[in-house]
């Protein structure tokens, strides 16, 4: 991260007599972190910590001192700008540029804006286009275990946080696109098999088999889920309550996005995940036709033939994948969960 210096060239500061903050007043800081998990937390009060300081001038260093009602349109429309002449990337400004907004609706929830349209002015700064996700990004080992770690974190709901580990452990073990999780039901698992019977592209079939490791972090959810015929993954309440009501592709987009958020990883995109996994497989050697069976791709490349080997040969090419997912000992409870269970 680039060293941080006052800038006066293009943001507008707020005066010494502003940075005075009221110390009876709630704080939008504290209210918008506590709603992150602690990885979370320490990515975006950082972030945070970096804005305060530009904003004041570099007089103030902790977001927690800042009066942040107090910023206006005025203040927040130059500071993408500003950013990116002292030297962050645009990925990086648009970070802060989440934060800010959501402290700043923080602060509008309590009341302290004036009035409505002050508040939806300031906030109001759009994010830059950038290039930052490039077509192919492979997520390191480490970025995947913050993203799961990120999710068993979850204290608020836990149920929702296994859930989400379950779903990011199986979208890279079984290499698939989010329309392919959401379309999964429990039927389609064998667990005495560990397999997944995909529908993917086309309505072509393929059959995908999971290692250890990845079918822990999807019995882990079916001790939650109960094992009633429906969607493999399913709705989890605000309360932490399980309903056989299946995801949306767009459902699994955003939780991503949410979870690299909470996790301090660099933006990426659901298929990132199957990207990841493939690259992942190629790595641990294992041959191109059988990888491009795993993935379901009609050709190795864009003319190649389908795979035709053993399932015995995808079987063992799975167990050459790490899981991000460690499995837990104290597992959350699904309220109701006897309705969703076998008799």
């Amino acid at each position: 991260m680039p060293k941080k210096q006052p800038v006066r060239s293009t943001l507008l500061t707020l005066t010494p007599e502003q940075l005075e903050l009221d110390a009876s007043l709630p704080s939008p800081v504290e209210a918008y972190l506590n709603t992150l998990s602690p990885s979370g937390r320490r990515t975006q009060a950082a972030a945070l910590n970096n804005l305060a300081f530009l904003f004041s001038d570099g007089k103030i260093e902790e977001c927690l001192k800042f009066p942040w009602h107090l910023l206006r349109y005025e203040h927040t429309s130059g500071l993408a700008v500003s950013m990116v002449g002292i030297g962050y990337a645009k990925s990086s400004v648009n970070k802060h540029l989440v934060a800010l907004r959501r402290v700043l609706e923080e602060a509008y929830r309590l009341g302290q804006f004036d009035n409505h349209d002050d508040f939806y002015r300031a906030a109001g700064i759009r994010s830059l286009r950038t290039q930052t996700i490039p077509r192919g990004r492979a997520l390191k080992m480490s970025e995947l275990e913050a993203l799961v770690s990120a999710c068993l974190a979850q204290s608020n709901n836990p149920n929702l946080g296994l859930r989400d580990a379950a779903i990011i452990s199986t979208l890279y073990a079984a290499a698939l696109r989010r329309q392919e999780i959401v379309d999964l039901n429990l039927a389609d698992l064998s667990i005495s098999e560990a397999r997944l019977r995909i529908l993917g592209k086309g309505s072509k079939k393929r059959v995908v088999f999971l290692s250890q490791d990845a079918m822990g972090a999807l019995l882990a959810w079916l001790e939650l889920r109960g094992r009633k015929l429906g969607p493999l993954f399913t709705h989890v309440t605000k309360g932490g309550k399980v309903t056989l009501r299946r995801l949306t592709p767009q459902a699994i987009y955003y939780l991503l996005s949410r979870r690299a958020l909470e996790a301090g990883v660099d933006a990426f995109t659901p298929h990132d995940l199957r990207r990841t996994s493939i690259t992942d497989l190629l790595s641990a050697d294992v041959d191109v036709l059988t990888v491009s069976s795993i993935a379901g791709h009609a050709s190795a490349d864009t003319t190649r033939r389908y795979d035709k080997r053993s399932e015995e040969t995808k079987k063992a090419a799975a167990e050459k994948l790490r899981s991000p997912f460690v499995p837990s000992t104290a597992l959350p409870s699904n309220p109701g969960s006897k309705a969703n269970t076998e008799g």
